[in-house]
Parts: structure tokens; C-alpha cells; sequence
């Protein structure tokens, strides 16, 4: 199991500002945002799992 990711104030502003335009990401549009924000592909697509999933309870 992995350790949880804390995510530094700028990689949360840009991960903020592209969910608030952009819901769902295609595989190129995470990779470039992953490689932007120097996370993991992985990171970015649980993070936007986490995000919907709070902004569908909202």
C-alpha cells in the first residue's frame, strides 16, 4: 500500500484550476498535466477520482 501523497500548494492550484474547466481527463491530457505539476499519472488520476467524487456531493 502507498503512503499518502501530500500535495504541495501549487500542484493543488493547478490540479484546482484544470478540474474547474475540466472534469474528466483523457490519457494525454493527464500525462501532460502529471508531467507539468511533476506528479505521477497515477497521483493526478486518483486525485481526480477523489475531486469528482466530492464534487458530485456538493
Amino acid at each position: 500500500r502507498r503512503s499518502r501523497t501530500v500535495f504541495t500548494e501549487l500542484q493543488l492550484l493547478g490540479l484546482e484550476q484544470r478540474f474547474e474547466y475540466q472534469k474528466y481527463l483523457s490519457t494525454a491530457d493527464r500525462s501532460q498535466l502529471a508531467l507539468q505539476l511533476g506528479l505521477s499519472q497515477m497521483q493526478v488520476k486518483t486525485w481526480y477520482q477523489n475531486r469528482r467524487m466530492k464534487w458530485k456531493k456538493q
